[in-house]
């Protein structure tokens, strides 16, 4: 049978293949069942029965013990070969550094790779103390920062909770918290869409994050603004949340252009 198309020459196919494909990747390393993935996409059993037997023959998905389905390697392999979201991160100085102007602290723009959090930019404010404990390019785990925290709190709860419980083979990666005093974290960015936390990266130090928006799934940036704890109080991280969140969604922008025009 011919494969249908809409008036706009779409493949019906093609695009509940992508469909299952991006809920899978929303389920993680963990996997989905099949109902699971037949709720997600709203297609009946046999339809999404039928495209993952084929994906799982072409090698994009692969079963997991518990008879589930996960994205393959091979789509790992094919990323490798895929521009980066972002693009040069670079562009995105003016936007990050116009906040930092505004509300004189260190301010940062991370992106997530896997299990760590890679930080493309940090931009200086004028106030004059401080907090220089990442710099531009370092790569850290996703429990020791608090960019990660918001990442992990843009994930599934499963999927978090397997990247946090393989950190804790070191628990130096989570700094002056504890595992269960992380999980509150993340629960608490997850409800309300925003951290705000202090002397838990390192004493010292207070940060104020939050997601950039994705409108295609999952947050791969986050922000913060961090400072010394005397400066970010709760009054005044109240005060700066909505330049914080306004420049994250200036961020996001940016980068669904990027992507829409490459």
């Amino acid at each position: 049978m011919a494969e249908q198309e809409d008036k706009a020459g779409k493949s019906q196919v093609v695009e509940r293949t992508c469909l299952i494909l991006r809920e899978l990747g929303r389920f993680g390393p963990g996997g989905a069942r099949l109902i699971d993935l037949t709720e997600r996409t709203k297609l009946s059993r046999p339809t999404v029965h039928r495209m993952l037997s084929t994906l799982v023959a072409e090698q994009f998905v692969e079963r997991t013990r518990d008879r589930g389905y996960r994205l393959s390697s091979q789509i790992y392999e094919l990323g490798l070969n895929a521009p980066s979201p972002v693009g040069d991160p670079a562009r995105l100085r003016p936007i990050v550094q116009a906040l930092a102007d505004d509300c004189g602290d260190t301010v940062y723009l991370a992106m997530r790779t896997g299990d760590f959090s890679h930080y493309l930019l940090r931009c200086e404010g004028a106030y004059p103390i401080r907090t220089h404990v990442v710099s531009a390019n370092q790569t850290l785990s996703l429990v020791s920062t608090h960019c990660g925290r918001s990442l992990l709190a843009s994930l599934s709860e499963d999927e978090s909770e397997q990247i946090i419980s393989r950190a804790q083979t070191d628990k130096r990666l989570f700094g002056e918290a504890e595992p269960d005093g992380l999980r509150d974290e993340v629960e608490a960015i997850r409800k309300h869409g925003f951290g705000w936390a202090r002397d838990v990266t390192f004493i010292g130090v207070a940060g104020l994050t939050v997601p950039v928006p994705n409108p295609r799934g999952s947050s791969f940036l986050a922000m913060s603004i961090s400072t010394i704890p005397q400066r970010l109080t709760k009054e005044r991280a109240e005060k700066i949340l909505p330049s914080l969140r306004a420049t994250a969604l200036r961020i996001s922008e940016a980068v669904s252009g990027q992507s829409g025009a490459s």
